[in-house]
């Protein structure tokens, strides 16, 4: 199948605020569908649709965007995905940390007297893509060298290893383990505070175990992880906002 074809737009609200639509052609679209979610603005169209009738299509509805942007406002999350160069926050192993914005010529990511420094080519005209790639490569190292050190220490507790890890965006799962041992984590992990990723690597650890949610499955947990309750509440209430905040900085969607 053609892939879809996604670029930015520019959208002034009648409010003046100036947000950046997500605009994106496909073969199976049939109609212009415009979406706000936590992702931002979304315009989808059918295949060989003319930049020119999106546009146009943006401006008919600016009004519609400017209502469903404060509505989302309201609840204190940020929407649009981070447009290099500008002031923003991310949260980092539970602690939110300013991101500084600095030119070099790769991409690259770091943590540095409690700043979240990126730095890239902030005038190369794919900016916003090589600030994401640089992000998720930089958490998905995080992640491996944290959970690398952590699946050493309970497998002394819990008697098995997984065969193999994989960190990705997932939608609703915190964590999942394959018939073969093969242990996926969800990447926004490394935004939530340690215990909470301590909690999900127990959690799927002891499914080598138990493949099922019962007394023997938590009971194992329990041994291993004493704050099990503690943590599943946290990941309960607060989950969402993390695994919506990595869908800004990564350019996954998350609606």
């Amino acid at each position: 199948m053609e892939p879809q074809a996604e670029q930015y737009v520019e959208l002034e609200t009648p409010n003046g605020r100036t947000v950046r639509v997500l605009t994106r052609t496909s073969p199976r679209a049939r109609r212009l569908l415009l979406t706000v979610g936590a992702g931002g603005p979304k315009l989808s169209a059918p295949a060989g649709t003319h930049p020119s009738t999106m546009r146009a299509f943006l401006r008919e509805n600016a009004g519609w965007v400017q209502k469903k942007l404060r509505e989302l406002d309201l609840t204190g999350r940020k929407l649009s995905p981070p447009v290099p160069g500008r002031a923003e926050t991310l949260a980092f192993r539970g602690v939110q940390l300013p991101v500084r914005w600095e030119s070099g010529t790769f991409p690259r990511v770091r943590v540095e007297n409690s700043e979240m420094v990126v730095s890239l080519n902030l005038e190369h005209p794919e900016v916003s893509r090589h600030a994401q790639r640089a992000m998720r490569n930089f958490l998905v190292a995080e992640m491996r060298r944290e959970v690398s050190r952590l699946v050493a220490y309970y497998a002394l507790l819990i008697g098995k290893t997984p065969t193999a890890y994989r960190f990705i965006p997932m939608r609703t799962l915190w964590g999942s383990l394959s018939s073969g041992g093969r242990m996926a984590l969800d990447l926004s992990l490394m935004l939530a505070p340690p215990k909470a990723l301590e909690y999900v690597i127990v959690h799927e650890m002891c499914h080598l175990w138990v493949r099922n949610h019962g007394p023997r499955f938590w009971a194992r947990v329990a041994d291993a992880f004493p704050e099990v309750d503690e943590q599943r509440d946290w990941l309960n209430s607060q989950g969402h906002s993390i695994k919506h905040e990595i869908s800004r900085w990564i350019g996954v969607r998350m609606d």
